[in-house]
């Protein structure tokens, strides 16, 4: 019992100090989406143009986006087509790991992992 109140303790002192901003609040998560938002109007371009979604990023390279952005933190964006529409995710940390993700019609949502 000790041991779960000194690692409550800890936890608690932590997250005072580290003070964690919620997912997709602060200035990487901003970064992240206005980056990402970029791809995304590559992505709807090539959609316009072939009526079907890209199979990999590097597929919007060099007609719809000049290369496929790189995050600051060195992350990386994740896309995935999913047959009409596709998924695309990007990770920060702040200083907790957070995962950001966007599908056509819904909004960025963002969560700790």
């Amino acid at each position: 019992m000790k041991f779960v109140i000194v690692l409550v303790v800890i936890g608690a002192v932590g997250w005072f100090y580290l003070k964690p901003l919620p997912p997709g609040k602060g200035p990487d998560a901003a970064k992240g989406i206005r980056v990402s938002n970029v791809v995304v109007q590559a992505i709807e371009s090539y959609h316009s143009a072939h009526n079907l979604y890209p199979v990999t990023l590097d597929d919007l390279t060099p007609d719809f986006l000049g290369g496929v952005p790189h995050l600051s933190n060195g992350s990386t964006l994740e896309y995935q087509r999913l047959n009409q529409r596709y998924k695309l995710t990007f990770n920060y940390a702040n200083p907790l790991p957070v995962h950001c993700s966007y599908e056509p019609g819904k909004k960025w949502e963002c969560e700790w992992f």
